[in-house]
């Protein structure tokens, strides 16, 4: 029992907020969530959902701080990194986390190359263009 609860501990720091990119912009979430699915759409990026995760909660009875998650990507692109790694489709499609800490509106994500070295897809050619894109869209986004 002892061996499990530390592997599940460190399960949990190996996928910790630490890992994650965050990116502050003067927009509420709100406006940040409607601005990047127009930057998305413009670029050809399939949206697959948008997860308003406050609202959710307040329909439960909940209340927490503004929070939504927007999943988009390529077929295409996506493919050919799952060419590389079937596993890494758990990681799939890309998303983009959109809160309010406290007066921030924060986007957070995962690079992409910290995703596919859980994967052992690292040296898979398409990681690194995913990453430029990922790194373009979010500077775009909170601009």
């Amino acid at each position: 029992m002892k061996k499990i609860f530390i592997l599940a501990l460190f399960t949990c720091l190996a996928f910790s907020s630490s890992n994650l990119i965050k990116l502050q912009t003067n927009l509420s979430v709100d406006e940040t969530t409607k601005k990047a699915l127009e930057i998305l759409k413009s670029k050809e990026l399939k949206v697959f959902d948008v997860i308003q995760h406050s609202k959710l909660a307040k329909d439960v009875g909940l209340d927490m701080s503004d929070t939504t998650v927007i999943i988009f990507g390529s077929p295409k692109v996506g493919t050919l990194l799952m060419q590389c790694s079937n596993e890494i489709a758990l990681e799939l499609p890309l998303k983009f986390l959109i809160y309010k800490n406290q007066d921030k509106t924060i986007l957070a994500y995962e690079d992409i190359k910290q995703t596919a070295k859980r994967y052992n897809a690292q040296d898979c050619n398409i990681v690194s263009k995913i990453s430029e894109v990922q790194d373009k869209l979010s500077h775009t986004i909170t601009k």
